[in-house]
């Protein structure tokens, strides 16, 4: 049945506007169904809050957990964080045969999220990353953005962090978002409109 998949930086109004346009679609009697993919999943998660209690993995480099992986540990971490992350890519497979898909997060975001936590522009030309955004381009990717001042304000993440998710997000969103939409100009309910014309032209 297909989808939409909210893609953009902390703080961009993904899941204000993925739950708004959720409600409005339920209303309409749309059969949708909201799935969320956040960082670091399943055993990895786990595995990040543990390595947080000792001090050679202290840092900000991944500033949900403070941590920071070493760079000598980087490919296998990435393969950690793949692995944990296919089940969740099968379930919102699996959902858009069932369901009209309201994605928090895509693919895209999940390969932003390991270039930054783990410092590795090189992700995107490895193996797994390459078999990342070869799905992501089969995603309808509506990228929110907004300007860092303004994400700032809306989320507790630090300056660095964001201003370097803003710059794998810049340069990807050019070749695998389908849209753009500024909601620093826009409320969430402009922002909904905007993207349900976008759904009925798709």
């Amino acid at each position: 049945m297909g989808g939409v998949i909210f893609s953009g930086a902390d703080g961009s109004g993904k899941s204000t506007v993925a739950s708004a346009l959720r409600g409005y679609l339920l209303f309409r009697g749309v059969g949708v169904c909201l799935h969320w993919f956040r960082g670091s999943h399943l055993f990895v998660s786990v595995l990040l809050r543990f390595l947080s209690h000792f001090r050679s993995f202290r840092g900000l480099c991944n500033p949900y957990y403070l941590v920071c992986i070493p760079r000598s540990l980087r490919h296998a971490w990435a393969f950690l964080e793949f692995l944990g992350f296919l089940p969740h890519l099968l379930i919102r497979r699996l959902l858009g045969l069932l369901c009209f898909v309201v994605g928090d997060r895509g693919v895209l975001d999940f390969v932003v999220w390991i270039a930054v936590t783990l410092d590795y522009p090189g992700f995107l030309n490895s193996i797994i990353g390459r078999f990342l955004l070869f799905f992501a381009l089969r995603e309808f990717v509506v990228y929110l953005h907004a300007d860092v001042d303004v994400l700032i304000r809306r989320c507790d993440v630090p300056r660095p962090f964001l201003l370097r998710e803003l710059a794998y997000y810049r340069v990807l969103s050019r070749y695998y978002a389908d849209y753009t939409i500024d909601t620093g100009a826009l409320s969430s309910a402009q922002v909904v409109a905007r993207v349900l014309r976008l759904i009925n032209a798709h």
